[in-house]
């Protein structure tokens, strides 16, 4: 991907093919408020948009989020610059759809922020869920490992974990 190559080591935003997946996820909950975690370059957060939500997106890193908001600028998109750490406590409930894609070292603290920002019956989708499989050198991987056992055990959640490894959480 020319961005990483640009952007250099340490870059977090990866190739994804699950925009259309995300889409329809979008509107087959008829969601209208949707929270995104990693901004990335805004592909995303253009597939939530355009089941007709409005999209908060979170994204730490100030070029990411710039360019993320050439990509949305046409879109219902409001891009909060920060950590999630940061950011999530100061949003409102209410949301019906959240899309996890952060830095797996606040995985945990992002899912309890979640649960607090889902509406009942509010669709959690996360990624970066088994990221060890490609390097045992990124940050955070006991951290993925708590955030998927906590979706798998925990009774608040009906969880599936599909083959490309997106998992799907109801909030009960």
């Amino acid at each position: 991907m020319r961005h990483r190559e640009e952007h250099g080591a340490g870059c977090t935003v990866y190739p994804t093919s699950s925009g259309p997946l995300l889409g329809v996820l979008a509107a087959a909950t008829a969601a209208r408020r949707i929270l995104e975690l990693g901004t990335g370059l805004g592909y995303s957060a253009l597939w939530l948009a355009d089941a007709g939500a409005h999209v908060d997106t979170i994204e730490q890193d100030e070029i990411h989020a710039a360019l993320g908001g050439e990509s949305t600028k046409d879109a219902d998109v409001e891009i909060h610059v920060g950590t999630g750490a940061d950011i999530l406590p100061t949003l409102e409930p209410g949301y019906d759809l959240a899309f996890s894609d952060g830095d797996p070292v606040e995985f945990e603290t992002d899912l309890d922020q979640f649960e607090r920002l889902l509406r009942p019956g509010g669709l959690l989708v996360s990624a970066n869920l088994f990221l060890g499989q490609y390097s045992a050198d990124v940050e955070g991987l006991e951290h993925a490992a708590v955030y998927r056992r906590r979706l798998l055990d925990e009774t608040r959640y009906t969880t599936s974990i599909l083959r490309d490894g997106l998992a799907l959480s109801a909030l009960r």
